[in-house]
């Protein structure tokens, strides 16, 4: 498996599981949404992608973006794990751990303060995963959201 920082290079074959992505999640198709979407991100520097690679097929295993954020109070840079997503046939081969090696790797190479995320609280095998490489479940704050 080889896991790659993406490019406007890798753009069509990431939409499609990108497109896959959304579709797990129960969205409508739309890989000329998705293209454009990924490629606004990668463009203006609003997105880091990580794709993990089947080196015999070259087939796209998976990828987890993230998104840049800020901590005033530390006066840093944070990560936000903001999507994750494994094809169904990779599944079980490891491929989320090396993505996320990859997500820590990274966030210490930014030095950044903290990277996050959120799970659905019936997920349990990806809290365990997530726990696995040092992610710490918040107790201490709630999040509210407006829309």
């Amino acid at each position: 498996m080889l896991i790659q920082q993406c490019t406007n290079h890798h753009l069509s074959r990431l939409a499609e599981i990108f497109n896959d992505y959304r579709i797990h999640f129960e969205q409508e198709s739309d890989l000329i949404g998705c293209t454009a979407f990924l490629e606004e991100r990668l463009l203006k520097n609003q997105a880091v992608i990580f794709v993990a690679i089947d080196e015999e097929s070259n087939e796209f295993m998976g990828f987890t973006l993230l998104y840049p954020m800020f901590s005033s109070l530390k006066a840093k840079s944070t990560w936000t794990l903001n999507d994750m997503f494994i094809s169904e046939k990779f599944r079980k081969f490891g491929v989320a751990s090396g993505l996320l090696e990859k997500v820590k790797e990274f966030g210490e190479e930014t030095d950044a303060q903290w990277i996050t995320l959120k799970t659905g609280a019936e997920n349990v095998k990806a809290q365990a995963l997530y726990e696995k490489f040092g992610f710490k479940k918040d107790e201490g704050h709630f999040y509210y959201y407006l829309q």
